[in-house]
């Protein structure tokens, strides 16, 4: 989760688009519930062990490296032209909400985890909700 968490930092504060921004169309219920399942899905990876001898294991990172991948540059357009049509178009608006679930998946993998993986689901489910209200 950390490369995750320092690219939102870092780069975050850079994001200048309202409709990727704000909270101002979403119910008070909703921001709860999307901010309980994000705690949980940042804090439960740190039970799961990083024991990477098993196959599957191997299978859970690579397939989190390539889910982090596409999240980085599903923001690069947003980063880089704000202003042209793919990052105000609704499917590019939506990219950096939906794409972190292949990330999540790899440390479901990773953790033989069923629950954290409901979870993930649970919370893109909530985070990408919250981004349509914004269109």
């Amino acid at each position: 989760m950390i490369p995750l968490l320092i690219w939102n930092i870092i780069l975050g504060l850079r994001i200048v688009n309202e409709k990727l921004l704000s909270d101002a169309n979403s119910h008070q219920w909703l921001l709860i519930a999307e901010n309980l399942t994000r705690i949980a899905v940042f804090g439960l990876p740190l039970l799961i062990p990083l024991q990477l001898k098993n196959p599957q294991k191997k299978i859970g990172l690579l397939i989190f490296t390539v889910g982090t991948l596409i999240y980085f540059g599903s923001w690069i357009p947003h980063l880089a032209a704000p202003q042209f049509a793919w990052s105000n178009s609704k499917l590019g608006l939506l990219t950096p909400r939906l794409t972190p679930l292949i990330s999540l998946i790899g440390i479901a993998v990773i953790g033989n985890s069923w629950l954290y993986a409901g979870i993930s689901v649970i919370f893109i489910t909530l985070h990408t909700w919250h981004g349509i209200q914004n269109l």
